[in-house]
């Protein structure tokens, strides 16, 4: 549930939820403990509390550690995962360069296979980029959006798309811009 609150941007909410998870997971393997102060770490930097966030990195950073270097074990948090908050993290705070790193490595850690993750994020990332004005380099990004946008079937997905149509199209008498505009609506209408 801390996701879904830091997401709405419900901070105070996310973080007593994120607390209460971990606190009610005291016996979580390495993993799981990865998830947990990952989300954490998330929250407070959402609530601005860089100390808090920056120590539960580190927790997840210690427990995905531990995770990765047992056998391949089952669970959906991995490297991938764990990039993707050191990435909200270095956002919240104010590191929009510092969290482009992170998520394009976590683009580059996750699975082909898990496109709505990809749609999400990626449209995320493309954001940031075009926020710090890295036109091309959102371009391209937004390119990968939209070779997975047609694979899934999501309304969040879909209003990365509709969010990628009105970030862009102050820009469309560039012509990379223009032919990602007409990309985009013409996927969104499909």
């Amino acid at each position: 549930m801390s996701v879904q609150a830091v997401d709405l941007g419900h901070t105070r909410q996310a973080v007593r939820l994120a607390e209460s998870a971990s606190s009610a997971s005291p016996q979580a393997g390495p993993r799981m403990l990865a998830f947990l102060a990952g989300q954490q770490a998330h929250a407070a930097a959402q609530d601005s509390d860089r100390l808090a966030a920056l120590a539960h990195l580190k927790t997840a950073e210690i427990a995905m550690e531990r995770a990765e270097s047992r056998a391949k074990a089952l669970g959906s948090y991995n490297p991938s995962a764990l990039s993707y908050h050191v990435g909200q993290v270095r956002f919240e705070l104010g590191d929009v360069t510092g969290s482009i790193e992170s998520l394009e490595l976590a683009d580059r850690l996750r699975k082909p296979t898990h496109r709505r993750t990809r749609v999400r994020y990626n449209a995320m990332l493309a954001e940031r980029q075009w926020q710090a004005g890295r036109m091309e380099e959102a371009v391209a990004t937004w390119g990968k959006v939209l070779d997975d946008y047609p694979h899934v079937q999501s309304g969040r997905c879909d209003g990365r798309v509709r969010t990628l149509i009105s970030s862009i199209a102050p820009r469309i008498t560039n012509p990379l811009a223009r032919d990602l505009y007409d990309r985009a609506k013409a996927l969104l209408l499909r």
